[in-house]
Formats: C-alpha cells, sequence, structure tokens
C-alpha cells in the first residue's frame, strides 16, 4: 500500500495527543487545547482515506477493522479489572464493583462512550456509523434515502446538543464526527492545492484562533458530543487547518520512525490508559511539563514497538490492518 507521507505525520503526532490529553499536564489549557482537535482530526483522516466500498466488503471492513477491537480491547479490560480489583480483596482493600465493573460494562455492551470499559474505543463504534452514513450519503441512487439521511442526522444531531442524555452505540458521537469525516471526505476528493509556503501562514493563525476561540467559548469533547455550537466547530477546524498544515510541512521529512508510530495508532489509543495508571502510580511522572510530555512519548513508543507481536499474534488488536 503506497503510504502518505504527510498522513503518517498526522497519525503519529495525533495519537501523540490522544495520550497527552488523558495525562494531567501543569498548565492545563494544554489538554483543554487537545480537546478541542485530537478526536476530530481522526475523523478527518479517517473520512480522507476512506474509499467506497460495496456493502458487504463495507460490512467485513467495518467488522474486521473496527468492531472486533471494540470487542477485543474491552473484553481485555474488563479482564484487567476483575484481576487488579480481586487482588486488592486479597489485600484487604474494599471494592466498590457496582462503579469499577458494573457500569462500565453497561456502558460497553450499548456503547454509550462516556463510561466504557477501555475509553478511547468510543471511537470504533463512532467510525462504523460513519462509513454507513457515507456510503448511504454517496453510494445511493435514491434521492429520497439520501435527505431521510441527511434529516435524521441534523435532527438527532440537534437533540444531542440541547440534551444531556447520551445515545447508544455512540451514534451521537458519530453524528458530531461525521461532520469532520465528510470534511476529509470532500477535501480528498476536490483535490484542493495550496501553495507550500500557505502552510507557514495558515498553522499560527489556525493555532491562534482555535486558542482565542477556546478561550472565549470553552472547551469542545466530542466523547460527550459537545462541540460547544457553531464557535466551537469554528474553533475545532481552525485547529485541524493548523494541525494539517504543521504536517504539511512535516511531509516533506521522511521517517520510519513516523511511520511505524502511524501504523500503530489503533493499538496505541486503545492500550495507553492500560499503562498510564500503572505508570502515573509508579513514577509520578504527571504534573509537570517535561516530565509529563517525555511519559506520553515513551508511551507511544513502547506500545509501537510492541504493535508488530500483536499484529502477529493477535491480529483481532490491530484491525487486522496490512
Amino acid at each position: 500500500m503506497n503510504r502518505i507521507n504527510w498522513i503518517d505525520w498526522a497519525k503519529a503526532l495525533g495519537i501523540l495527543l490522544v495520550v497527552m490529553g488523558h495525562s494531567q499536564y501543569s498548565n492545563e489549557n494544554i489538554v483543554h487545547m487537545i480537546f478541542m482537535i485530537h478526536m476530530p482530526l481522526f475523523f478527518f483522516i479517517s473520512g480522507y482515506l476512506y474509499n467506497k466500498k460495496g456493502i458487504k466488503e463495507l460490512h467485513i471492513s467495518n467488522w474486521n477493522s473496527l468492531l472486533l477491537p471494540y470487542l477485543a480491547y474491552n473484553l481485555a479490560f474488563a479482564l484487567f479489572i476483575v484481576f487488579s480489583r480481586v487482588i486488592k480483596l486479597l489485600l484487604g482493600e474494599e471494592v466498590d464493583w457496582i462503579y469499577s465493573f458494573v457500569n462500565p460494562l453497561y456502558h460497553t455492551v450499548f456503547g454509550i462512550a462516556n463510561g466504557i470499559f477501555d475509553g478511547p474505543t468510543w471511537f470504533l463504534l463512532a467510525l462504523v456509523w460513519c462509513k454507513y452514513i457515507s456510503y448511504l450519503l454517496h453510494k445511493s441512487d435514491k434521492k429520497y434515502i439520501k435527505i431521510i439521511i441527511v434529516f435524521l442526522s441534523v435532527v438527532l444531531f440537534v437533540i444531542r446538543q440541547f440534551s444531556d442524555t447520551q445515545f447508544p452505540l455512540a451514534i451521537d458521537c458519530a453524528l458530531v464526527g461525521f461532520i469532520w469525516f465528510e470534511l476529509g471526505h470532500l477535501i480528498k476528493a476536490m483535490q484542493i492545492k495550496f501553495p507550500f509556503y500557505a502552510w507557514f501562514i495558515f498553522a499560527p493563525i489556525g493555532f491562534w484562533s482555535c486558542y482565542k476561540i477556546f478561550l472565549f467559548n470553552g472547551q469542545c469533547n466530542y466523547m460527550i458530543a459537545d462541540v460547544k455550537g457553531f464557535l466551537g466547530l469554528l474553533g475545532t477546524g481552525m485547529g485541524i487547518a493548523a494541525f494539517f498544515s504543521v504536517c504539511k510541512i512535516l511531509g516533506k521529512y521522511n521517517s520510519c520512525v513516523i511511520v511505524h508510530i502511524s501504523q500503530a495508532s489503533i493499538v496505541i489509543m486503545c492500550l495507553h490508559m492500560m499503562i498510564q495508571a500503572p505508570m502515573e502510580t509508579i513514577t509520578h511522572y504527571q504534573n509537570g511539563l517535561l516530565t509529563t510530555f517525555t511519559g506520553d512519548l515513551l508511551i507511544v513508543l513502547t506500545l509501537t514497538a510492541i504493535y508488530p507481536l500483536l499484529k502477529k499474534y493477535i491480529p483481532a488488536l490491530t484491525g487486522r490492518r496490512k
């Protein structure tokens, strides 16, 4: 498969942002800014790389690359939680099974994004819906189906913005993520080109605008489908434009490390939280700036190193990616 260098940079830097977003930095605005763009950029990349397929091929692809990893990772986390809680019981500590196991089990089974065993895997469920919505919009030759899909999506999107109730199967996350998924798909189709120097202009303007909008309007959180209205979408859009401008610049440089991190992004996304908590307990690396970043980078590199083993022996955890 031919690789797109700036996409590899985007996935590698983006997955580092995902890990950083779940850490505690001395400047809390770092995490708030990360939340403005880190998951939308992965929806954008997924849309950009999305190849239109037949419905049967799409079913198989979604099962192998998204649904099977969702089930596998959450099963692994459930077993990890049971094991760790049993150890606590043996040590004479109290365990709240409702909070630590029953509630996450409920959220995982019904796909309610905020509270599943392996938190970041909500993205996998949402991406399944994004691909099906895109299929119906672009492959269906019946206009009424397209009208129904658009109408239902808009109505559910609006309802979710004024409701605190999360939808099952991460449908609400898919609706807000589809904005960036479809944008990535359309930009790829339009083949928009800018002169190289333009990326040096877009990057500082985009990041500055995203930061100012965040300070004025508040932080977006796509896990709970909170886009903070039009201004939030604008801030996210400016942040994404800036991020990809940086990746376009870095795309001039080849790095095998970046390619390996990019390939391992699903493993890093789904396993980093299993490493973060024990690592923080042992080393107390968080709440600094340099130490926290160093710890997060170490997590990314460690999971990248074990990716080939998982790909060989437990391919379900890698989405059977080639």
